[in-house]
């Protein structure tokens, strides 16, 4: 007999998500990875620095980019990947250093999607999901929390642009 016990679903955290930021940030060749690389998935395919601006946090962010399965790998190649293979996991880590002095740390889990439109076949969508970490007092709402990000990267000029969501400090 099939068990058809019903469980009642809360209301979505999505009511508790607020806009906390948009990052820009610019890929720069041959910086060196900004976390461990012991500690992310993925080959290193890149790091940069940025600007994190929005009400609850804004500053400069350093990070590195570790992909598994990445079709970028392919296109830098010069080889043009197959359908199907448009996909790639990302695994960013870094840093954000706020305008008021605090370090925050993140790490993000999610995809990367190759080409959605297909007369910008060189652009990708992002969608993460972001930890973050902080021992600064002003900050440290964020360490029991879970973010999201999603944007878009320009392979062509190595340009990334997130909109990143999360809970306000007072819906915890």
């Amino acid at each position: 007999m099939e068990n058809t016990a019903k469980v009642e679903l809360k209301e979505p955290l999505q009511s508790n998500l607020i806009h906390l930021f948009d990052l820009d940030f610019q890929g720069i060749p041959g910086m060196e990875p900004v976390v461990p690389e012991e500690e992310q998935d993925g080959d290193h395919i890149g790091s940069g620095e940025g600007v994190v601006t929005g009400d609850a946090i804004s500053g400069k962010i350093k990070f590195s980019m570790f992909a598994e399965n990445c079709a970028l790998l392919l296109v830098r190649a010069g080889v043009e990947p197959a359908p199907g293979q448009h996909i790639c996991k990302a695994n960013p880590g870094g840093v954000i250093k706020t305008d008021d002095g605090a370090l925050i740390e993140f790490n993000a889990r999610g995809y990367g999607f190759r080409g959605p439109d297909p007369a910008n076949p060189h652009l990708w969508t992002l969608t993460l999901g972001v930890q973050y970490g902080s021992d600064d007092p002003r900050y440290q709402w964020l360490n029991t929390s879970l973010g999201v990000w999603y944007g878009v990267f320009d392979e062509q000029t190595g340009k990334t642009r997130y909109r990143a969501y999360g809970p306000s400090a007072g819906s915890l």
